[in-house]
C-alpha cells in the first residue's frame, strides 16, 4: 500500500498573478516496518527544492517586469533579449528567464546600453546567504568537509565542491578585507595624536583601552620561502580582568602600519576616539613590538606576566628537585631556592634594576659550579641566561603587575592566546596537515573574525544592495519637478 502527500503552494505578486505549485511525497506502507517514519531528509530535499524554485522564478520574474518600468518617465524599456539564468540558492539551483532591458531613449538620448535586472540582485549567480553558509563552513572546518557538510543536509548540485567552497571563502574574504580597508582609512583620520583629557577616576578600569596581541606560526605552501608565516592575531577591549574582552582582528601582514590601523579600527568599535590610555600586551617579540611605537599617544607596552613566569618555573622546578635530594650543588649554593623566588617576587612588584642584579649573580655563580659536571647546574645556567636577555630586552615594558592585578587590570595576554587557538590553532595548525599561502590564510581569517564577532551577516548583505544601472551623472536626468523649477 502506498500513501501520497500533495503539497499545494499559492503565490501572489504585487500585479495580481497567482502562481500555483504542487509537490507530491510518496510513501510506502513497506518502509514503516523499516523505522523510516515521517519525511526523511530526501524528502525535505525535495519538497524545499520545489518550494524555492517556486518561489525565486516568480520574484525574479516580478522584479524584471518592476526594474522594466522607467523611473524617471514611466514608461516600458525596450527588449534587448531574453537569456536563462541559473541562481544558486541554499534549496538548490533553480533557472530563471533573465532578461535585459535597454536603457530609456527618452531620458538617456543617444546611449545605447542594456542591463540585467537580475543581476542586481544576486551579482554572484548565488544567494547572500548561500554565500554567507559556505564561507562560514569552510572557515570552520576542511574545504571538503564543509562541502559533504552541504551536500548531506541541503538539496545543492554536485557542482558544490570543495573547490567552490574554497573560492567563495577566499571572496568573502576579500570583500570583507576591502571594507575593512576603506573603514581603516576612516578610524585613521578621526584618530589624531593627543593626551589624555578625561578625568582621572580612581578605580575606573574601563578607562583603559587594552590590545591583547599574539602571533601564530601557520605553514607555508611557498617553497622558496620560508617554511612557516606568522599571523598577527588580537584582541581589543577596554576594562579589565573578568570583563568582554572585546573585538577580534587577524592580519597577514606585519607591517607597522597596517598593524596600527587594524588596531585603531578595532578600537574604534569599542568606542575610542583618540581620548584615553592605550595599553598593548604582548609576549615581547620584535614583531609586535611596532604596534605600541605607532599607536597615538599615551600608548604603553607591557610584557606578558604568563610568559615572565613561564621563564621562571623550570628554574624553580630545577632547583626545588636539588633542595630535596641534598646533591652537591645543593652545598655549593646553598641560597638557589631563595634567591630564584626573590627574583621572581621583584619582577612582580616592578624592581626591575634589583631582579636583574640578583639574576647577574645568580647566572655568575651557576657559570662557577659547571666545573662539577651537574647537569642540573647547565641547565639551570642556561635558563637563566635566557630568563636575563628577556629581561634586558624588555626592560621598558616591564611594569608592576601586583599593582595592576590588584586594581582589577590585566597583566596577561590570556585573551589573545584564547583567540590564537579559537580563530588560527583549530583551522590552520592543530591537526590539519594542509598547507597555506598567506593571501589565502589572511582571506579566510577575515571570515572567522567577522564570524566570530558577530557581524559576517550584517557585512554581506550591505555588500549585495545594488543601486541603479551605473549611468554617469552627466546623462543622469533630473526629477520632473527639478526641471520644472
Amino acid at each position: 500500500m502506498a500513501l501520497e502527500w500533495t503539497i499545494t503552494i499559492v503565490g501572489r505578486n504585487e500585479f495580481g498573478d497567482t502562481c500555483r505549485k504542487e509537490i507530491r511525497v510518496d510513501k510506502s506502507w513497506e518502509r514503516l516496518f523499516d523505522g523510516d517514519i515521517g519525511l526523511s531528509i530526501d524528502d525535505g530535499k525535495t519538497i524545499m527544492a520545489a518550494l524555492q524554485s517556486a518561489v525565486v522564478s516568480h520574484e525574479a520574474e516580478t522584479y524584471s517586469l518592476f526594474r522594466r518600468v522607467c523611473p524617471d518617465c514611466h514608461t516600458l524599456r525596450s527588449v534587448k533579449d531574453y537569456t536563462t539564468r541559473k541562481v544558486r540558492t541554499v534549496f538548490g539551483a533553480v533557472k530563471v528567464r533573465n532578461p535585459r532591458w535597454m536603457l530609456c531613449e527618452k531620458c538617456y538620448p543617444g546611449m545605447v546600453a542594456a542591463f540585467a535586472p537580475l543581476k542586481e540582485i544576486c551579482p554572484d549567480r548565488a544567494t547572500p546567504e548561500l554565500m554567507e553558509l559556505t564561507a562560514r563552513l569552510g572557515s570552520m572546518m576542511p574545504y571538503r568537509q564543509a562541502a559533504k557538510v552541504l551536500a548531506e543536509f541541503l538539496p545543492i548540485e554536485p557542482t558544490e565542491t570543495h573547490a567552490t567552497v574554497r573560492k567563495r571563502t577566499i571572496k568573502i574574504g576579500e570583500r570583507l578585507d576591502d571594507q575593512i580597508a576603506s573603514e581603516e582609512q576612516h578610524a585613521r583620520s578621526q584618530t589624531d595624536e593627543r593626551r589624555q583629557m578625561e578625568m582621572q577616576l580612581p578605580g575606573d578600569r574601563r578607562k583603559e583601552f587594552v590590545v591583547s596581541i599574539d602571533t601564530a606560526h601557520v605553514r607555508s605552501v611557498d617553497r622558496n620561502s620560508a617554511r612557516n608565516f606568522e599571523l598577527v592575531v588580537a584582541r581589543c577591549g577596554r576594562g579589565g580582568r573578568g570583563e568582554p574582552g572585546g573585538r577580534y582582528f587577524t592580519t597577514g601582514s606585519t607591517n607597522q602600519t597596517a598593524l596600527r590601523d587594524r588596531a585603531l579600527h578595532a578600537l574604534q568599535q569599542e568606542g575610542y576616539c583618540g581620548f584615553g590610555d592605550v595599553t598593548v600586551i604582548s609576549d615581547g617579540a620584535e614583531i609586535l613590538k611596532r604596534l605600541p611605537r605607532a599607536m597615538p599617544e599615551p600608548t604603553a607596552h607591557i610584557i606578558d606576566w604568563f610568559h615572565i613566569a613561564m621563564k621562571i618555573q623550570p628554574m624553580q622546578q630545577i632547583v626545588n628537585h636539588i633542595v630535596r635530594s641534598q646533591s652537591s650543588p645543593f652545598e655549593a649554593l646553598p641560597t638557589i631556592d631563595r634567591d630564584i623566588r626573590a627574583v621572581k617576587w621583584r619582577l612582580w612588584h616592578g624592581r626591575i634594576d634589583r631582579a636583574i642584579h640578583d639574576l647577574e649573580r645568580i647566572v655568575a655563580g651557576l657559570q662557577q659550579a659547571q666545573g662539577e659536571g651537574e647537569f642540573s647546574i647547565a641547565r639551570l645556567y642556561s635558563l637563566g641566561w635566557q630568563l636575563l636577555t628577556y629581561i634586558r630586552s624588555n626592560r621598558g615594558a616591564l611594569v608592576n603587575y601586583g599593582k595592576r592585578y590588584r586594581s582589577g587590570l590585566r597583566v596577561a595576554t590570556t585573551l589573545a592566546e584564547s583567540a590564537v587557538n579559537s580563530l588560527v590553532g583549530k583551522r590552520m595548525v592543530k591537526k590539519q596537515q594542509m598547507r597555506w599561502s598567506i593571501h589565502g590564510a589572511h582571506m579566510l581569517m577575515q571570515v572567522r573574525t567577522a564570524d566570530l564577532n558577530g557581524e559576517l551577516r550584517d557585512r554581506l548583505r550591505a555588500h549585495f544592495r545594488q543601486p541603479e544601472p551605473n549611468v554617469p551623472p552627466l546623462f543622469k536626468p533630473k526629477p520632473p519637478l527639478l526641471r520644472a523649477a
